[in-house]
């Protein structure tokens, strides 16, 4: 079919001509609000190579701001071809100012920042050295919706400017037309500006190129005006601790409780064998306060504050910033922003961990030494790579390190005789202590008798108080238990169906040579691989879930007679994909006669499966991923009853730590709860006995369970 000349398609080319309002718009989807725009046009000046800048809102109208500042200033050629061009390129071609300074801003969108905070904008600069400046008013009201943006004129003058040697001053008026400022804004602007500059650098280069002072001017907000810098609380933690760690995941620094250096970390591993810091190296310093009242009163009277005062100052400032190259990042930091989830890992184990409000830290990086954490577009934090989730991870371990100094060091809760609740009242005889004593005299030997009685009901109490928490936790980890064993059925039975109905089509819709030729060689075999590995997985959770299923509710714990040689292999096997990709050796040495034994089976196999769980872990850290390590099951028969001696190659427990292991919320994982070898030491209290031993048969970790009691032996 021919296709008439007059109906042939025409070609050509136009130009692409973006209406004026695309400055507003920018502003208003780069710029998340007026305090950041504020921020970006310090960082403008700071890049102008200035050592002072000054943000004042006007005496007489605070619907006027002025940002100036006593850095480099520009010729009228640069306001021509750079601040007239939005996305400039003249600091892209630059890593650093004639200062040395590495940019902040690279990007060339500074100047919609402007156009977020007011209706118009009088820009003064003066380029040093030079006689004359450059003045120019913009009217953003002029850049509408009607208008092309190439049809917009701006006129400028050049000049002297009175009152200005060198640098920038930018008057921007009528705020309110883009917003009313209320008192919650000028708060956020000091916070944020406060925090612009690391507070943390010591390094002379940096303090060099960081010699930046900004001035805050807001009428009625004294509290607010002045040098902006943080409260002085900021810089008096109860613990400190300051370090580096390398590439290979070596920790070095300091750790300090109440000024005082206590500890020094030298060398100290944080990494797997062969695991690097993919983020590359760091450096940290955390600051960490216990916000209970006993922690915070001792700071009242030192700044004049209430406990409420000292509480919303620490809320201002609290949570983990990012500083590149003495820098802030936004929004690492800000308040509500918990990026690194500390407030969900401290609802799990609230003793050991710190939660966001308790913590002022900072994360120190570089564009030199972390070149893949990078700005994501809209200038609003950090791309989220795996070089980004690979920082969080590594920040977390070392923040562990000083959760398990200060977990070790704070003083345990006790029973003090008024703190009986009211459900052990009547066990209280303090009121007869007191009667025999003003009757008898304290050294009457019934005065002694009554109070020695006193304080073993004390005793029996507080034990029978342990009894019952253990009790409730145990029943809501039963409930708890129930309900994923009975909601977890129809999601796994699913997936298992979807899996396997798309392992079909796609390997019966190709055969090995056709997948080949479409993905690649060897993407048969590589596929076929994948599916396998899926289905094992998934039938690891059914095996898990129907080895659970006896033991749900009314049958958990009830005694019952197994062969104690098969719970331990049952449990190797629900393990065995972990153990097989760590290529793990496990050896299991017992007596070749079947020990039988009548007790709950639950119980001895969470023990069993806790230590597995644990082991698994620290030899994966210790070997590296996928490297190997030894597990060593030793069952020896008892008189009355049996022993499993459960040992392993790994790192094993640090001397320091062999007190604490068995503690509720302990734990040396990142992200543990701390419940594992707590709970494992509950539930075999009602047989025998769950202790650390340092004679294993291998060079790890080595715990020794005795079951001597009730166990049908």
């Amino acid at each position: 079919m021919t296709v008439p000349k007059e109906k042939m398609p025409k070609s050509g080319s136009i130009i692409m001509r973006p209406r004026a309002r695309v400055i507003s718009l920018l502003g208003d989807e780069l710029i998340s609000d007026e305090s950041v725009a504020v921020v970006e046009l310090v960082k403008n000046a700071y890049d102008a190579d200035a050592t002072h800048v000054s943000v004042v809102f006007d005496t007489d109208d605070p619907n006027n701001l002025t940002i100036s500042d006593n850095g480099l200033g520009m010729t009228l050629e640069i306001v021509k071809t750079g601040w007239f061009e939005p996305g400039t390129v003249l600091k892209k071609h630059k890593e650093r100012s004639p200062a040395k300074r590495l940019y902040l801003g690279a990007k060339g969108i500074g100047r919609f920042a402007a156009a977020r905070l007011g209706k118009t904008l009088l820009m003064q600069t003066k380029k040093k050295n030079q006689s004359e400046g450059v003045e120019v008013l913009l009217d953003w009201g002029r850049f509408d919706d009607e208008s092309y943006l190439d049809e917009i004129k701006l006129d400028y003058e050049t000049g002297t400017i009175d009152g200005l040697k060198h640098g920038t001053i930018l008057g921007i008026s009528n705020l309110h037309a883009r917003k009313h400022w209320l008192e919650e804004d000028f708060q956020s602007l000091h916070n944020r500006l406060s925090r612009l500059i690391s507070p943390f650098e010591t390094d002379s280069e940096q303090q060099e190129a960081t010699n930046f002072e900004i001035n805050l001017s807001i009428p009625g907000h004294p509290e607010l005006t002045g040098k902006v810098q943080p409260h002085e609380l900021t810089n008096k933690p109860k613990y400190r601790l300051t370090g580096n760690l390398s590439l290979e995941g070596i920790f070095n620094g300091e750790l300090e409780f109440d000024g005082k250096k206590i500890k020094d970390f030298n060398n100290r591993k944080l990494s797997s064998k062969d695991e690097t810091v993919l983020c590359g190296s760091f450096e940290v310093e955390i600051r960490a306060w216990d916000r209970d009242k006993p922690g915070l009163s001792p700071f009242m009277l030192q700044f004049n504050q209430s406990m409420i005062g000292i509480r919303r100052i620490l809320n201002e400032y609290c949570g983990v910033s990012i500083y590149r190259d003495g820098f802030r990042v936004y929004p690492y930091g800000e308040m509500g922003t918990d990026w690194l989830s500390l407030d969900t890992r401290s609802r799990q184990t609230p003793t050991r961990r710190l939660a966001n409000n308790q913590i002022i830290a900072a994360i120190r990086i570089s564009r030199d030494d972390n070149p893949n954490l990078t700005d994501r577009t809209t200038r609003e934090g950090l791309v989220h790579n795996h070089e980004y989730s690979a920082l969080k991870t590594w920040f977390v371990r070392i923040l562990d390190l000083l959760e398990s100094d200060r977990y070790a060091a704070r003083p345990r809760e006790e029973t003090k005789p008024e703190e009986l609740s009211t459900l052990y009242e009547p066990f209280d005889i303090s009121e007869v202590v007191t009667e025999a004593d003003k009757q008898l005299g304290k050294a009457h030997p019934v005065s002694k008798m009554v109070k020695q009685k006193d304080s073993d009901i004390r005793e029996g109490v507080k034990r029978l108080q342990d009894h019952y928490s253990r009790v409730l936790m145990a029943a809501g980890l039963g409930q708890l238990v129930d309900i994923v064993i009975h909601e977890i059925g129809a999601p796994l039975g699913r997936a298992s169906r979807e899996v396997g109905h798309l392992e079909k089509q796609l390997m019966g819709a190709f055969d090995s040579n056709a997948l080949d030729k479409l993905l690649g060689n060897g993407a048969h075999k590589k596929l076929e691989d994948t599916f396998i590995k899926i289905n094992a997985w998934l039938e690891q959770i059914g095996n898990l879930r129907e080895k659970m299923i006896p033991r749900a509710a009314g049958k958990r714990g009830r005694p019952s007679t197994f062969v104690i040689q098969e719970e331990v292999r049952d449990n190797l096997a629900l393990f065995a994909a972990l153990i097989a990709k760590q290529k793990i050796t496990c050896e299991l040495r017992a007596p070749n006669q079947p020990l039988v034994a009548h007790m709950s089976r639950s119980n001895f196999g969470q023990i069993i499966a806790n230590l597995l769980d644990n082991s698994i872990y620290w030899l994966t850290r210790h070997h590296g991923d996928g490297k190997g390590g030894k597990i060593d099951i030793q069952i020896t028969a008892l008189k009355h009853g049996f022993r499993v001696k459960f040992s392993d190659d790994g790192p094993g427990v640090a001397e320091e730590d062999m007190e604490m292991i068995f503690d509720q919320e302990f734990s040396r994982k990142p992200n543990g709860m701390g419940l594992g070898l707590f709970i494992a030491r509950q539930v075999i209290e009602p047989y025998g006995k769950l202790i650390y031993r340092d004679d294993g048969k291998l060079s790890g970790a080595c715990f020794e369970a005795s079951f001597e009691e009730r166990v049908g032996l």
